[in-house]
């Protein structure tokens, strides 16, 4: 039976407002927009990992009072924080110096970062099973390097060859930020893909017409959903220009035409809703 993401995920998502995803079983946040702690309130002590796709406001604008609120609220401060973010960000390179400027001699919990590159691994060590998060590139912004995220989750599968069960990594949740033409690793269908799909197609012009900031559409979010047979698809980071209802419309007959055969969402601020 696929997974509900609403049994799992916590999140916020409104293109240009805000933007985050807190998966809870590997308490690993992705994106940090604005609201994240406020929302979480006492859950962002759970958090373990913050994992940064692009230096963009509605993405980052959170990070700030998260350090904070962690610091400064009643609740567990002997696990780090770690944050993770595309390599040579200038902007996010910018909010981590502020942070470190405004909070330095006062966390009382250690805080790290860490750069990422296109591959890049790191080890949920907390987690059930033997898990990771690796990185993939997204095109987005133009010259900068912009990051999606893959948890993968060391899985006994049957080898094809033999029939005898191996040990291998499957993807349970991928996450773009923004950006299309994604690059996940090749580990088998992945359980939840939250791909952004900020423009419906009749606006696919305004999707490429800036060679500094592009984006995908629910049409083509749905063609790579059906081309990866991903499991479950939630569609993210959509224009608030739509209504709610001519986007659940309008991703139901892209659902169709793209032949995509798992099940579909729509994240529209806190919700994330079925799309029948």
């Amino acid at each position: 039976m696929p997974i509900n993401p609403n049994d799992i995920l916590i999140s916020f998502s409104l293109a240009l407002y805000s933007q985050w995803f807190y998966h809870k079983p590997t308490r690993c946040l992705f994106d940090a927009g604005e609201g994240v702690a406020t929302t979480l309130g006492t859950k962002v002590f759970g958090i373990r990992h913050v994992f940064l796709t692009h230096g963009h406001e509605d993405h980052i604008a959170g990070i700030s009072n998260l350090v904070n609120i962690r610091n400064l609220a009643s609740g567990e401060r002997d696990k780090p924080l770690i944050i993770y973010y595309p390599r040579h960000d200038k902007w996010i390179d910018a909010l981590l110096e502020y942070i470190e400027r405004k909070q330095s001699g006062m966390l009382r919990y250690p805080l790290y970062v860490q750069p990422m590159d296109v591959g890049s691994e790191v080890d949920i060590r907390d987690a059930r099973r033997t898990t990771r998060v690796v990185a993939f590139e997204m095109r987005h912004s133009r010259g900068q390097l912009c990051l999606g995220y893959e948890i993968q989750q060391e899985r006994k599968l049957p080898d094809p060859a033999t029939g005898e069960n191996v040990c291998r990594y499957h993807p349970i949740f991928l996450y773009t930020g923004d950006g299309f033409e994604v690059r996940h690793t090749p580990y088998g269908r992945v359980d939840i893909a939250v791909h952004e799909s900020t423009f419906l197609g009749r606006d696919a012009d305004l999707a490429s017409i800036s060679e500094a900031s592009r984006h995908a559409t629910v049409e083509t979010a749905l063609e790579w959903g059906a081309s990866n047979d991903v499991k479950s698809l939630i569609l993210c980071h959509i224009s608030d220009r739509y209504a709610i209802e001519e986007v659940i419309q309008a991703a139901a007959q892209a659902k169709q035409k793209s032949g995509f055969r798992g099940e579909l969402y729509v994240a529209r601020c806190s919700e994330i809703i079925p799309v029948r």
